[in-house]
């Protein structure tokens, strides 16, 4: 947070990176050795689809690569400095990227609109690899000008100056009107009318029929480029480990800089502190905030919290609706985020390892258990006593209240007498 530059431009690279980044590698590593006459049937188009985007994807990922190497260049963090090196001068990245590059258009994008995204996929592979391919490009293009010019046409004939023509996976191209270019009346050749908005949406038969034609010569260019990128494919799956690696490293820097630091500087100044731990110390929190209703709620109430091993329990009392629960909550993710690595919501906090955190709270049944609700309360009581040590957190919420007042005060006596046992 001390560097700014460093933040501000991790912040900008991060955005060059494709959201999915980590999920397009089991389209590698699952992917059939061999693309077979049973692979190419008509509703594994949508299968073949999907692998295209993968490789787009992994295209836009490495291309921003040189990026995030001159950013993390000059830091002086150990934890940034290891990702540079691991990442940035790893020559399997580039090795990977020139493989794609010779397959890949080099014009070819990520992108996210759904007609755009189509035609991306359709013309991935550079032309003149498959014969084949190029021929069901063309009648992609055909049948989309045909759409187009469709549009046009019903412009003119029906005088809709404002008419559109939208386009979704689901249906395909459709027809849009204003309502107020139709007056209340529709011309009987649009089918399938449905009000949205200020809009009208609906089709025609011509429109529908070069649909089809549409969406069938992008079935057979997905097939086609899959047929295309199989050995792509093949050489990519080799080097799937440093893919994994990439996709690891987005992540944590995702959660350093868009989660973690973000937050922080956001905040006004120290309303998030840097925690300190110690080994056998107490849980001290001054000023603690639940990091979530805080950000709703402007007028929330900052708790304190002392524990330590003459005093490792804690009782709360109050009224109805008092914040009892939301000061249990509060403990938790501050331990959490800060064990994680991240500021704290506090004035102050001194906080040791725990290796557990066990939570009981809520009523409720459990129905697929045949669980009643006394009886789930009591599952979970029973294996938060088994599991517990000397160094967990345990947060239990009105224990024993699913039954009558003398049980449930007894129970929550022998649970209290065998935590403190343990000195948890």
């Amino acid at each position: 947070m001390s560097n700014e530059e460093l933040f501000f431009g991790l912040t900008q690279v991060l955005r060059k990176f494709p959201k999915e980044t980590d999920r397009v590698l089991c389209h590698f590593c699952f992917k059939p050795k061999r693309v077979t006459n049973e692979v190419l049937r008509g509703d594994d188009a949508k299968r073949s689809q999907v692998l295209i985007s993968s490789i787009i994807l992994l295209k836009t990922a490495l291309e921003a690569l040189p990026l995030l190497s001159k950013v993390l260049k000059d830091a002086k963090s150990f934890l940034l400095q290891n990702i540079y090196k691991s990442i940035c001068e790893n020559g399997k990245y580039e090795s990977i990227r020139k493989r794609i590059g010779e397959v890949i258009d080099d014009d070819v994008l990520h992108a996210r609109v759904p007609f755009v995204a189509r035609t991306q996929q359709c013309f991935a592979v550079k032309a003149g690899i498959d014969g084949l391919l190029d021929v069901a490009r063309r009648s992609f293009c055909d049948s989309s000008e045909a759409i187009h010019n469709l549009a046009n046409k019903y412009r003119e004939e029906f005088q809709l100056p404002n008419l559109k023509i939208p386009f979704n996976n689901r249906q395909g191209f459709y027809l849009s009107i204003p309502h107020k270019d139709i007056n209340g009346r529709l011309p009987g050749k649009f089918i399938q009318v449905l009000k949205h908005g200020n809009n009208v949406h609906c089709s025609t038969l011509e429109l529908a029929s070069l649909n089809v034609r549409n969406k069938s010569a992008a079935a057979e260019c997905y097939t086609r480029t899959e047929i295309c990128l199989e050995a792509l494919v093949d050489g990519i799956r080799k080097d799937v480990s440093v893919l994994t690696l990439l996709a690891e490293v987005l992540c944590l820097l995702d959660m350093i800089v868009n989660s973690f630091a973000h937050t922080i500087s956001t905040k006004p100044v120290d309303r998030y502190t840097r925690p300190e731990f110690t080994d056998n110390g107490p849980l001290a929190i001054d000023a603690g905030r639940h990091p979530i209703l805080e950000s709703l709620h402007t007028d929330f109430i900052a708790n304190n919290i002392f524990l330590s091993e003459a005093l490792n329990m804690m009782i709360v009392m109050g009224p109805n609706m008092s914040g009892k629960s939301t000061y249990l909550q509060q403990v938790c993710l501050i331990v959490i985020l800060a064990q994680i690595g991240c500021y704290v919501p506090a004035r102050f906090s001194s906080l040791r390892m725990v290796d557990r955190i066990f939570t009981r709270m809520g009523t409720g049944d459990n129905i697929e258990s045949n669980s009643s609700t006394f009886m789930t309360e009591m599952k979970e009581t029973a294996f938060i006593m088994q599991n517990v040590s000397s160094r967990s957190l345990i947060v239990m919420d009105e224990l024993g209240r699913a039954t009558s007042s003398s049980d449930g005060f007894a129970i929550a006596w022998s649970c209290c007498e065998h935590l403190l046992s343990l000195n948890a």
